[in-house]
């Protein structure tokens, strides 16, 4: 077997049929997929358990609720696969996108971790893509400083099922993806990069990023720290200008809830990284330094 798919299902009543059947309608085959029932109280349960008697590579397994992390670790200690990917239940896939990956990672065993596109908020009037195009990078870190921290999701990549050997996602915390990613790119991967195929990000106003982005910027400023100093990234270095530059936009926000810094001050050099709003941001950093630029950005963006 190929691919093993892990899909965590908890309060998705609304989508788990959508997910699954983006992926069964897939043009590659060779796969199984694990429906992770993290002891969701509503009747998801239930419907990954008739949903599973449709298709024979569909595993099906029931657990206590633990949480997102745990779920992915229930299905990674369990799956077959040779190679690993995930899915969230309110999320999909589109046509031919695991062909397009496999055929990638087979033509190329050498390869780690292959990452392909997303398309963010399907629909709605924000929706936009993030294409990383057709690449192979030399090291990791030359994968991670192209785009910052702006791709850090553990979906939207087929990994080599050995690069989770010794890695599991963190139990008990949120921005997750963020943490475990510093796992694996601690290992030097091989990483490449196609502009075929797409994952249908949607935003589910119910789901936990949704709750937990508001109040809690803060914890996405920790984990992208924590990825920085494991990695032993220099951010004076102007190569992660761009990744400093995230860590200071979620800084930004974290500040109207904490009222308080985490993030080192340096200067940066004066460019579009992301946003539009980038070089502003830039200016106001290297004159004004942090804390008084998150207190203006505070009281301007409130008013």
């Amino acid at each position: 077997m190929k691919l093993s798919i892990i899909v965590p299902v908890y309060k998705v009543e609304k989508t788990l049929e959508r997910c699954v059947k983006s992926i069964l309608s897939q043009s590659f085959t060779d796969y199984e997929l694990l429906l992770i029932d993290d002891g969701s109280p509503d009747r998801s349960g239930a419907m990954a358990e008739k949903i599973g008697m449709t298709d024979g590579r569909i595993r099906v397994m029931h657990k206590q609720n633990g949480g997102l992390s745990d779920a992915r670790n229930y299905g990674l200690d369990r799956c077959k696969g040779s190679y690993i990917t995930f899915v969230d239940s309110d999320d999909e896939l589109a046509p031919g996108t695991l062909d397009a990956v496999m055929s990638k990672a087979l033509a190329n065993p050498d390869y780690d971790i292959i990452e392909y596109p997303v398309k963010e908020r399907p629909g709605r009037p924000d929706e936009h893509v993030f294409n990383p195009g057709d690449m192979t990078y030399a090291t990791a870190l030359d994968w991670l400083s192209r785009f910052g921290l702006e791709h850090c999701w553990a979906w939207n990549k087929v990994y080599k099922r050995t690069m989770f050997g010794d890695v599991r996602f963190p139990k008990g915390k949120i921005y997750e993806d963020v943490y475990t990613l510093a796992l694996l790119l601690k290992k030097n991967p091989l990483i490449a990069t196609i502009g075929q195929g797409m994952y249908l990000y949607h935003w589910n106003g119910e789901g936990i990023v949704a709750q937990s982005t508001k109040n809690s910027m803060d914890k996405l400023l920790e984990a992208q720290m924590y990825l920085v100093r494991t990695l032993g990234i220099n951010t004076a270095e102007k190569r992660w200008h761009r990744t400093y530059m995230n860590m200071f936009n979620t800084q930004l926000y974290a500040y109207r809830n904490t009222r308080s810094t985490m993030l080192w001050n340096q200067k940066v050099s004066i460019k579009k990284y992301n946003s539009p709003n980038d070089c502003v941001k830039a200016v106001m950093l290297n004159v004004l330094k942090l804390k008084l630029s998150c207190r203006l950005f505070n009281l301007f963006s409130r008013i």
